[in-house]
């Protein structure tokens, strides 16, 4: 099991560096950051501002957190796709400008329109019951349904890429993937949430400290240099995870699927880390 998940963590490693050499991919994430902020943003100012505090209060807001939800899954699921795009043209030598990369994505806007709607639904339906519990409780239940739902759709995004298939026929074949070729396949995605949590985690520290310092009396001025390291930390955090691990998932789709591996990458890493169900590991038995 732990040289599995070693063969993971190792096999993270080299995407990582497959990665760096195409720094155009990290701006799909700080777009997609942006988006989603600005709906957001402009969704509480607008609930806020123009809805009337009556008994049908409550019935707005939840309506315009869901269509705040389903819009920001809408550009991020084009978003990760043209970053997908992209990514392919790199490793095939044929590079993909990121123009061309989001104009191509838009062929997928009916399938990407349809998978926002129904992942905000579902997330909608796991708050709800994530309201219905208090403590240890409500925190097992996130926890478990929030797993369920990254498990069963891992590779939803490269479904719609590949396929253009609608949710739920995407959701069943992402379980299916991982169903038919099961193992420690996680074990990268493991590595890089400890790899991006150096990033963020820093950042938590470095705002516990100015909130310390604050507390003691420090001015401003000296503390405030903290607080703009601080938001950098866990803003480059997110970026680095969002890029390894959505293309993280596009290599062991692709992969998988018969697609080879990117150049750099070691084949025996990904048979180490994926075996098929019945097998004896790896993909040998699969015909291609």
């Amino acid at each position: 099991m732990f040289e599995s998940l070693k063969s993971g963590w190792r096999l993270a490693k080299q995407v990582r560096k497959s990665i760096s050499g195409n720094k155009k991919l990290y701006l799909y994430p700080v777009i997609t950051g942006l988006i989603s902020g600005i709906i957001f943003i402009a969704t509480f100012a607008l609930l806020i501002l123009e809805v009337p505090v009556t008994a049908y209060s409550d019935y707005y807001y939840i309506l315009g957190i869901f269509l705040a939800y389903v819009f920001t899954y809408f550009i991020a699921t084009l978003l990760i796709i043209a970053m997908m795009i992209s990514y392919r043209g790199y490793r095939s030598g044929n590079p993909v400008s990121m123009g061309q990369a989001l104009s191509m994505s838009r062929q997928y806007s009916g399938k990407a329109f349809e998978w926002a709607i129904l992942y905000s639904v579902l997330l909608m339906i796991l708050r709800a019951i994530e309201s219905r519990f208090r403590g240890i409780g409500g925190i097992i239940i996130a926890s478990m349904g929030s797993f369920a739902i990254t498990v069963a759709t891992f590779f939803v995004v490269p479904s719609i890429l590949d396929y253009k298939l609608g949710p739920i026929r995407a959701i069943e074949k992402s379980v299916e993937t991982i169903k038919s070729h099961f193992g420690n396949t996680f074990g990268g995605v493991i590595y890089i949430d400890i790899y991006t949590l150096i990033f963020t985690g820093s950042g938590f520290i470095f705002l516990l400290l100015s909130v310390f310092l604050a507390g003691a009396g420090i001015p401003f001025a000296v503390i405030l240099p903290i607080i703009i390291i601080a938001v950098l930390l866990i803003i480059l955090g997110l970026i680095l995870n969002f890029t390894y691990t959505n293309i993280f998932k596009l290599i062991l789709f692709d992969y998988i699927n018969g697609k080879g591996l990117p150049d750099g990458l070691d084949e025996n890493l990904i048979n180490s880390s994926i075996r098929r169900k019945g097998g004896t590991g790896g993909f040998g038995n699969m015909p291609f």
